[in-house]
């Protein structure tokens, strides 16, 4: 593990304490068992495909409590790394896949530009992070003034017409919204038709007058959203330079959310089978897509979708078949991942705590308590985040006690049974 701050350590802690899920930005430094297939789809996508223009669909396959949220970030982290735009979506009740303006409107108010904080999303954070870093090229730093030949300068390539958009009126609005935000870095106040435009942008049913006098007619709506995303995409990537995109779907119980064959769940097929031969047509340039799902979405539903089926297919990725879009997380994490997991862990609650682990003892009590927990859930397999949940919870009661020692069979059922893991929403 690379050397990480205290405060950062003690970040992680705490969100794993409070509950045993991915914890956000910092998944990488716990994450353990799928690094090969994380450095395989860095140097196929993230470190040159997606700069070219080449895009892809990844649908990553696992059970409740098996990683997907971790891979996804932990993956993001390394899109980051080469300058990718991330964005990564909960799929539920605020954005039911079978909508596509939900999907729309998720995606620019969760982009993530490769250089922001976690709280900095959303579309308006990827126009203003261009227009900043172009004032600095012009030798203009934070509260400086700008000169007129500079912001001319940027305002004329934030404005240059676009023929041939798919979608007009977005790109109106993004070159709009990009020049009223050189404005406002220009010293210009904050409007309430500025506000407008920018929730306009993002998909809200917005109209008024002064929208209509910009050429903006019409809010988004379901058959004009995907549309509107491969503009934006589009105006990113050429005309700002973006290198590309990681956009990424973390379901957690939307499949139950829709009665099985339902007209909704149908449409959410029809969605991602959309998404994925647009991408395919480079519709989506510089796109990589990834889906997030437990087995019974594909084994019940899209296998009663042949196109879809076809597209995804049955055979798993490996090492040798990078292109292959299929990810199945259960085949990746054998016990030796929690182990791996375990390792990270101690070092984290370490730095945290400060406070010295002996290692070899702490591997003793992971081996006990996967025994226990096999034991107790009957489990074949024991899934990361239970193993994550009753490891933590023993390390930070070892802290509280200034005391490591080994915990007996026993003892460890006895643990295991005390400490029933919370209900948490798979894709938190």
């Amino acid at each position: 593990m690379r050397e990480i701050t205290r405060s950062y350590a003690q970040r992680i802690r705490s969100k794993l304490l409070s509950a045993p899920v991915a914890p956000g930005m910092y998944s990488h430094l716990i994450n353990g068992g799928t690094g090969k297939v994380l450095d395989i789809l860095e140097e196929q996508y993230l470190s040159k495909d997606l700069a070219e223009g080449i895009s892809c669909f990844k649908y990553l396959e696992g059970d409740y409590g098996m990683g997907k949220s971790q891979f996804i970030h932990c993956l993001a982290e390394r899109a980051r790394r080469h300058d990718i735009v991330t964005a990564i979506v909960t799929i539920g009740q605020e954005c039911p896949f079978n909508s596509p303006l939900s999907i729309y409107k998720s995606i620019m108010s969760s982009f993530l530009s490769p250089n922001a904080e976690e709280e900095e999303k959303g579309i308006e954070t990827l126009l203003r992070g261009w227009i900043v870093e172009k004032l600095k090229e012009g030798g203009v730093s934070n509260g400086q003034e700008v000169p007129e030949t500079l912001r001319s300068q940027i305002d004329r390539r934030l404005r240059t017409p676009w023929v041939g958009a798919p979608d007009t009126q977005t790109a109106i609005a993004l070159a709009a919204a990009g020049s009223r935000l050189l404005a406002l870095e220009c010293g210009a106040d904050l409007s309430a038709t500025d506000q407008e435009l920018f929730s306009w942008l993002r998909g809200d049913q917005v109209r008024s007058k002064a929208l209509k006098e910009r050429g903006l007619h019409e809010p988004a709506r379901d058959e004009t959203a995907f549309r509107r995303l491969k503009t934006v995409v589009s105006f990113l990537r050429t005309r700002l330079g973006y290198r590309g995109f990681f956009i990424a779907f973390d379901e957690g119980t939307r499949t139950a959310s829709f009665r099985r064959g339902s007209v909704k769940q149908k449409q959410a097929v029809e969605n991602m089978l959309s998404m994925i031969n647009d991408n395919a047509e480079g519709q989506f340039g510089g796109v990589m897509f990834l889906y997030a799902a437990t087995p019974d979405f594909r084994s019940e539903e899209i296998s009663k979708y042949r196109a879809l089926n076809d597209r995804i297919g049955t055979v798993a990725f490996l090492p040798g078949r990078p292109m292959t879009p299929l990810i199945v997380l259960d085949d990746l994490l054998g016990e030796e991942a929690l182990f791996e997991i375990g390792e990270n862990l101690v070092e984290v609650f370490a730095k945290a705590n400060g406070f010295e682990y002996r290692m070899e003892l702490q591997r003793a009590n992971m081996e006990v308590l996967i025994r226990a927990q096999k034991e107790r859930e009957f489990f074949d397999k024991v899934p990361p985040r239970y193993f994550v949940y009753h490891f933590c919870a023993l390390l930070e009661e070892q802290t509280q006690a200034h005391k490591e020692r080994v915990l007996s069979d026993e003892e460890a059922r006895v643990f295991v049974q005390s400490h029933a893991l919370p209900a948490v929403e798979e894709s938190r």
